[in-house]
């Protein structure tokens, strides 16, 4: 087990956080704060407005989610987290965990 410097002997706190305290809120917040910043915009129309709301939402989630691997703090050890995406590295790949089913069901609502 590698310990990172910050991560108070977490194998990955770059997953650790997700299911920290707060994280649903802030979520919403994070995706309130880009709606209400879409409708600033003049002649968006709210139904434009929730169309780039959730293309904005989906693509960011593809990609922090699933395409990039590692961590960036990761050092150049060969470590497993390396050639994991965040998904993967999320509850060290256990399935159907809260997070997993939050993080899945966010899209699907929105």
């Amino acid at each position: 087990m590698t310990s990172i410097a910050g991560g108070h002997g977490e194998t990955s706190p770059n997953s650790s956080w997700l299911s920290a305290r707060g994280f649903w809120l802030a979520y919403f917040l994070g995706l309130l704060i880009v709606h209400l910043l879409l409708l600033s915009v003049p002649l968006v129309t709210i139904s434009m407005a929730w169309t780039a709301t959730n293309l904005l939402h989906n693509f960011a989630h593809l990609y922090f989610l699933h395409i990039i691997k590692g961590a960036p703090w990761m050092s150049i050890e060969n470590d497993a987290n390396r050639r994991w995406t965040h998904w993967e590295q999320i509850d060290d790949g256990v399935q159907f965990t809260t997070t997993r089913k939050f993080l899945t069901t966010v899209p699907i609502v929105l």
